[in-house]
C-alpha cells in the first residue's frame, strides 16, 4: 500500500524568505539553530509561538514575520494589534530579545534585513552551540590546604578526573600556592592552554611563573596592546579574550583557568565559560562567598559549555541509546523544504495518514508493550488521533500540545509520571522543559530538518533512572530526497553500521562487548526482547549536505581568499567555465561550494596574481582607480579613510564613520544632491549614526576587505589597513589617492546631479 497521499503545493512564503536571508548572513550550517514555532507561555498563561527562536543559556532571541495579512489584511485590526503587544511585553519580560520584520521588508528590502542581523546578532560568539540543552559539565569543588605541600591539591584533582569530572574549583588562601598547582596540573594535559584573569598585574605575573616552570613550551600574552596568541600557553584579560573569542576556535584550548573565580558572576566570564570547549576547566579563588549566596562552582556549571551526547553518555551522565529504524514508503521527496524545516503543510498532507499511524501503534505493540514512551507527532491534531488510536489498541495514552490549557497539561504528565499513562503523544511541548526519567521509548514520528529539535526530543529520554538500561530509539525512515532527509540517531551520531535494537551510542567497553555478542552470532537480551534477530544488519546512508559542504569554501569566500570582485567566480559558475565540487539546489536557488584544494588550481585557470607583498601595492593602486559608480559611496569611503588613518595604518571606526557621514551632511545642509533615490543615503537626515556605520561597513568598506586591503576588528573597533600594504604607500600614493577619490566624487555627481547638468537616476 503506498502511504503518499495527495496533497495541493502551499507556500510557506515569508518564513522560507526569512530563512534563507539568514542563511545568506550566517551559513546555512547555522540556520540549524533557528527553532520555528517555538512554543511560549504569555502573562496570562495562554499557549504562544515566536515564528523562529534562538535559545541558550545566555540569551533568548525570538524573530517574528509579520504582514497585512497578520492583522486581517488591509484593514487594520486593533485587536489584533493589541495581543500582539501583549505577546511581545511577555517575552521581553520573560527576557526574550524580540526582532520584528513585515514580509514586506523581506521581499523588497533584502539588504537592509540581512544588515540588520548581522547587527543585532553580532555579539554571539559562533552564534551559540547546539548542544546548549545536555548535562552540564560535572564538577567538584576542594578547600585544601595548601600551605604545606601543593601534591595534594594535584591527586585531587587526578582522583575527580577519573571521576568523570570536568571542571573543578580551588578554593585555597591567599599565597598558598594555587598558581604553581595550577601550571602543573595544565602540564598533565599539555598545550594549549588559556589562563585568564582580570588585571594586567595578575597576568603579568602568572606569565613569568608559566615560563619559569614550563619553559620547554611557548608563551604569549594577550592584553591591552600585546597580541601575543600564537603560542601554547596564552595568559589573557577577560576584557581583552572577551572582545577576540570569533579568534579562536571554541576548542582551541584542552585547560582553561579562571583566577579569581570569584569574578566569574560577570556577563563576560559567562559568556567565555560557554563558548570555550577545553577538556577540563580550572577555577582559583581565595573569596568563594558572592553577594547571591550562589557557589562558584554553580556559577561554572550553569556558565560553562555543555557536554556533548557522545561525551555525557560516556562519562555515565545519560543512558546508552539503541535505535530500531521502522522504514515506511511515505515519499517525502515532494515535500519542499528550506535549510531548517519543511513546509509545514506539505509535511501534514503527506505524513497525516491512517496506514502510517497504524505502523506506529503496531511497532509499540510488537515490541515494547507496556513501556513508558513518547511519540512526537507532527501537529496537535496528528497528537490527539494517534492518542486515540493507541488507546483503540488497550495503550492508556493521552495527546500533549502547546495548546492545552496549564491545568489540563499539568494533570496528563502528573498521570503519566504515576504510571497511569503508558504513551504520551507530543506536539511541541515536550521538545524542552519537561523531564520523566523513566521514559524508555521514543517513537519519532515527527520528521525534522533540525538537528536542535532531535536532541531536544532525543533528551526527553536520555535521563537515568533505576533499572532503565538504555533508551530505546524508534526512527520512522521515510523516503527522502537527496538534500532533505530528516535526522535521526545514526545521521545525529555518524554511526554508519546498524543492527536492529542494537546499541548506537554507549560507552566504548558496552559497544565492544555487544560487537562481540553479534559477531558469535549471539544478541543481548534486550535485543532478543524486542523480537529482533542478531543477524540483521545493514549500513546507513549517512549523506548529509552540510557535512559534506563543511570544509568547502561558498562562492563568496572563494572570492575572498583569492582577492577578486564579489561576483567574479558567481558569474563564471553561471557561464560554466568554474565547476563547483558539490551543487546544493533549494527552491529556485542554487549553491556552489569548492575544496580549499583548488585555490592553486582555480587562481591559475582565471591569471590571478596572488596577494603578495610584491603585489598588493599595484593592485590596491589599480583597484581604486578603476572605481564602480554606481554609487558615490567608494571615493568617499576612500576620501574619508586617509583623512581618518593613523601612522600605524589604523582608523576608529566611530572617526571614519563620522567622517563618511559628514560629507552628505554637507551636501544636503547645502541644499545639494545627495544620491541617487534608491541609495539609502539619499536620506541622510532620516538616518541614525549606527545607520550609517553600517552602510559604510557594509557597502564601501566590503569591498576594500573582500581583496584583503582592510580588516575590521570589532574587538577594538578600527578599521586597519593589510601590514604589507601599508608599508608600501607613500606620500606620494596617498596625494594620488586623495587626487583620485576627488576626481570620481566630481565625475559622479556630474553625471548624477541634475543641477550639474547631468540625468538624475532612480
Amino acid at each position: 500500500m503506498n502511504l503518499q497521499n495527495d496533497r495541493s503545493a502551499q507556500s510557506s512564503g515569508a518564513e522560507d524568505l526569512f530563512v534563507d536571508l539568514f542563511a545568506q548572513v550566517f551559513g546555512f550550517e547555522k540556520t540549524q539553530l533557528l527553532v520555528p514555532e517555538y512554543p511560549v507561555r504569555d502573562l496570562l498563561g495562554n499557549s504562544r509561538f515566536i515564528d523562529f527562536a534562538i535559545k541558550s543559556a545566555a540569551r533568548k532571541i525570538a524573530f517574528e514575520i509579520d504582514g497585512p495579512s497578520h492583522y486581517g489584511g488591509m484593514e487594520f485590526s486593533v485587536l489584533t494589534y493589541e495581543d500582539d503587544l501583549l505577546r511581545q511585553n511577555s517575552l521581553i519580560h520573560d527576557e526574550w530579545q524580540v526582532y520584528r520584520w513585515t514580509d514586506r521588508q523581506l521581499a523588497h528590502e533584502p539588504d537592509a534585513v540581512k544588515e540588520q542581523l548581522a547587527f543585532f546578532l553580532a555579539g554571539i560568539p559562533g552564534l551559540l552551540s547546539l548542544d546548549d540543552f545536555l548535562p552540564k559539565q560535572s564538577g567538584a569543588a576542594s578547600s585544601l590546604d595548601l600551605r604545606t605541600h601543593q601534591q595534594e591539591a594535584l591527586d585531587w584533582l587526578a582522583t575527580i578526573r577519573v571521576q568523570g569530572h570536568t571542571l573543578a574549583l580551588l578554593d585555597h588562601a591567599t599565597g598558598s600556592g594555587k598558581t604553581f598547582a595550577a601550571i602543573r596540573d595544565a602540564q598533565r594535559f599539555g598545550p594549549r592552554v588559556l589562563y585568564v584573569a582580570h588585571t594586567r598585574d595578575l597576568i603579568e605575573q602568572t606569565a613569568a611563573e608559566f615560563r619559569a616552570h614550563w619553559p620547554e613550551v611557548t608563551h604569549g600574552r594577550l592584553l591591552g596592546g600585546i597580541e601575543e596568541t600564537d603560542c601554547d600557553v596564552l595568559c589573557a584579560t577577560i576584557q581583552s579574550i572577551s572582545r577576540r573569542l570569533s579568534d579562536f576556535a571554541p576548542d582551541a584550548f584542552r585547560y582553561l583557568i579562571i583566577d579569581e573565580a570569584h569574578h566569574a558572576a560577570a556577563e563576560s566570564y559567562r559568556t567565555l565559560l560557554g563558548y570555550f570547549q577545553p577538556s577540563f576547566t580550572l577555577g582559583l579563588t581565595a573569596t568563594p562567598e558572592r553577594p547571591d549566596g550562589k557557589p562558584i562552582l554553580e556559577l561554572f556549571r550553569d556558565a560553562a559549555h555543555r557536554l556533548s551526547l557522545q561525551e555525557a553518555i560516556q562519562r555515565g551522565e545519560l543512558v546508552p541509546i539503541r535505535c530500531v529504524r521502522v522504514k515506511t514508503n511515505v515519499d517525502l521527496s515532494r515535500v519542499r523544504f528550506n535549510e531548517v524545516q519543511y513546509n509545514r503543510r506539505d509535511l501534514e498532507q503527506t505524513l497525516l495518514v491512517p496506514a502510517r499511524d497504524q505502523l506506529i501503534v503496531d511497532t509499540y505493540l510488537e515490541h515494547v508493550k507496556g513501556r513508558k514512551g513518547v511519540a512526537f507527532c507532527v501537529n496537535v491534531r496528528h497528537g490527539e488521533e494517534l492518542a486515540a488510536l493507541f488507546r483503540q489498541h488497550g495503550v492508556a495514552a493521552r495527546a500533549v500540545s502547546g495548546v492545552m490549557p496549564n491545568a489540563e497539561r499539568e494533570k496528563v504528565l502528573k498521570q503519566y509520571a504515576l504510571g497511569q499513562l503508558r504513551m504520551l503523544c507530543a506536539c511541541d511541548i515536550l521538545n524542552e522543559g519537561w523531564d520523566c526519567p523513566d521514559v524508555e521509548v521514543l517513537l519519532m514520528a515527527r520528521p525534522t530538518l533540525s538537528r536542535i529539535i532531535y536532541m531536544q526530543q532525543l533528551g526527553r529520554g536520555t535521563r537515568k533512572s533505576p533499572g532503565k538500561e538504555s533508551l530505546l530509539v524508534f526512527d520512522f525512515v521515510d523516503n527522502p530526497g537527496r538534500y532533505n532527509a530528516s535526522f535521526n540517531i545514526h545521521r545525529l551520531t555518524g554511526t554508519k553500521h546498524y543492527r536492529k535494537g542494537g546499541l548506537v551510542v554507549a560507552p566504548d567497553a558496552d559497544l565492544e562487548r555487544e560487537r562481540a555478542l553479534f559477531e558469535r552470532g549471539e544478541a543481548p537480551p534486550i535485543v532478543l526482547n524486542l523480537g529482533l534477530w542478531a543477524e540483521d544488519y545493514e549500513e546507513v546512508d549517512l549523506f548529509n549536505w552540510q557535512t559534506a559542504a563543511r570544509d568547502m569554501l561558498t562562492v563568496s569566500e572563494l572570492e575572498s581568499r583569492l582577492g577578486v570582485a564579489e561576483t567574479f567566480f558567481w558569474r563564471k559558475v553561471q557561464t560554466g567555465e568554474l565547476q563547483p565540487d558539490h551543487r546544493l539546489e533549494i527552491g529556485q536557488r542554487t549553491y556552489s561550494y569548492f575544496r580549499k584544494d583548488r585555490l592553486d588550481e582555480i587562481r591559475q585557470q582565471f591569471g590571478i596574481e596572488p596577494v603578495t607583498a610584491d603585489t598588493i601595492h599595484k593592485r590596491f593602486m589599480d583597484f581604486c582607480e578603476d572605481m564602480d559608480m554606481n554609487a558615490s559611496y567608494k571615493p568617499v569611503f576612500l576620501r574619508a579613510l586617509f583623512a581618518s588613518v593613523d601612522a600605524e595604518g589604523t582608523a576608529d571606526i566611530e572617526s571614519l564613520s563620522r567622517s563618511f557621514r559628514d560629507f552628505y551632511a554637507a551636501r544636503s545642509a547645502d541644499g545639494q544632491f545627495v544620491e541617487r533615490a534608491k541609495m539609502r543615503m539619499s536620506r541622510i537626515q532620516d538616518l541614525s549614526d549606527a545607520d550609517v556605520q553600517l552602510l559604510m561597513l557594509q557597502k564601501p568598506f566590503r569591498q576594500f576587505a573582500q581583496r584583503g586591503y582592510l580588516s575590521y576588528g570589532r574587538d577594538v573597533a578600527r578599521v586597519r589597513f593589510d601590514k604589507r600594504l601599508w608599508r608600501c604607500l607613500s606620500d606620494d600614493d596617498r596625494r594620488r589617492l586623495g587626487d583620485i577619490a576627488d576626481a570620481n566624487i566630481w565625475s559622479y555627481y556630474t553625471k548624477h546631479d541634475p543641477d550639474a547638468g547631468g540625468t538624475p537616476s532612480s
